[in-house]
């Protein structure tokens, strides 16, 4: 329900007092309503996360299971492989991803004076598409990130320029990961001519 105020009148959008009488019939009903399925939502939202969460529990017991029918030890193995699990018959699987976020940090802004002193000095001679790629490459977005694939984009060009390629040693060393996340995707198929299709866990994906 509507946030309501000390003296019971409903508080709007604008932080407004309205009492209820003033409130048409059908935004009460679309009160309801958006208040209930938001709810509803919510638990849902709980439900997957315990999912997932028991999900990734079973599959690192699984795993653990694995490493010490082979004799190895589950302390040293790295923590960001992907794998796939298929059932015996090869109709169901699921997939372990580790997804990882790339930033960059102070040293990148050497990387760039070192691409703007070589661009100026071969302004007349300069590739426009280049120039173009490199101001874009070091745009940052609304939350002032930088676009990772963008930057290493311009390591795909062959310049032999020594500033060039400075920058671009400069640019792997101050890479670094800010944020990993694992993915769990679940795919099943009637037979094994047959293609995958994916368990849609997202409500935009679930077909009604």
């Amino acid at each position: 329900m509507a946030e309501i105020s000390e003296r019971g009148f409903w508080i709007n959008n604008k932080g407004e007092e309205v009492h209820k009488d003033m409130v048409r019939p059908n935004e009460q009903i679309r009160d309801e309503l958006v208040e209930k399925l938001c709810e509803q939502a919510k638990e849902l939202s709980k439900t997957l996360a315990q999912f997932k969460g028991q999900a990734g529990d079973d599959i690192e017991s699984y795993f653990n299971l694995l490493l010490q029918d082979y004799g190895l030890d589950e302390k040293k193995r790295s923590k960001k492989g992907n794998m796939t699990l298929e059932n015996f018959s090869g109709t169901a699987k699921v997939q372990v991803a580790i997804g990882e976020t790339l930033s960059f940090d102070e040293k990148l802004n050497i990387a760039k004076l070192k691409i703007d002193e070589y661009l100026t000095d071969i302004t007349k001679d300069a590739d426009p598409v280049i120039k173009t790629l490199v101001t874009k490459a070091f745009e940052v977005d609304k939350q002032g990130k930088i676009d990772a694939k963008k930057i290493f984009a311009l390591k795909s060009y062959e310049i032999t320029d020594q500033r060039w390629r400075e920058a671009m040693e400069i640019i792997d060393e101050s890479k670094k990961v800010s944020h990993v996340k694992p993915y769990i995707r679940f795919y099943t198929r009637e037979s094994t001519e047959k293609g995958w299709k994916i368990i849609p866990l997202d409500i935009a994906g679930v077909e009604v």
